[in-house]
């Protein structure tokens, strides 16, 4: 197998994986189609021992690597099958990416702080967004206007060359 077709219909790239990697996918398939658990599969790909992770967390670039997307894939097929997910629409005409929405991690990564930091800035008000389901959804106009009202601020361990010049003088 050198590709492999995802939910969404885009084709990922396979023939790179390593032997671990090929048995890991070839089980978990195997997995799901004999009618393991959605969750039990879900665990196995994003869980603390999942070997997507590589041991460690999801951070963007993992959720971007051929593995986990492939293996979150086969879950989410699973998860369709046992209707814990809805399936995408047939007439891809009528889904479309909303570009204009970002991602709590998206969105902290676009204005430059970390994900914590853009978390408290929601909660606080101060960057608008709003929940869907359990996460939040950031429109991009908003990530770049709260980037821009923070541009030209001083960070905490900068001081202004005001600062500075006062207290050479004295």
């Amino acid at each position: 197998m050198k590709t492999y077709e995802l939910l969404t219909g885009e084709t990922i790239g396979v023939a790179e994986f390593d032997k671990r990697e090929e048995e890991f996918i070839r089980n978990l398939s195997t997995d799901a189609e004999k009618g393991a658990e959605y969750f039990d599969l879900l665990k196995r790909v994003k869980g603390r021992e999942a070997l997507p992770l590589r041991g460690g967390q999801i951070t963007p670039a993992i959720a971007r690597s051929p593995l986990y997307r492939v293996a979150h894939d086969i879950a989410d097929r699973a998860g369709v099958a046992q209707g814990y997910l809805l399936p995408p629409k047939a007439d891809r005409t009528v889904v479309k990416y909303d570009a204009e929405l970002l991602s709590l991690t998206e969105a902290a990564d676009l204005i430059g702080i970390t994900r914590p930091a853009a978390h408290q800035a929601l909660t606080e008000k101060r960057l608008a967004g709003q929940r869907v389901g359990n996460a939040w959804v950031v429109r991009r106009s908003d990530a770049e206007a709260f980037q821009r009202g923070r541009s030209g601020r001083p960070g905490a361990a900068m001081i202004s060359e005001a600062t500075l010049a006062e207290s050479r003088s004295k």
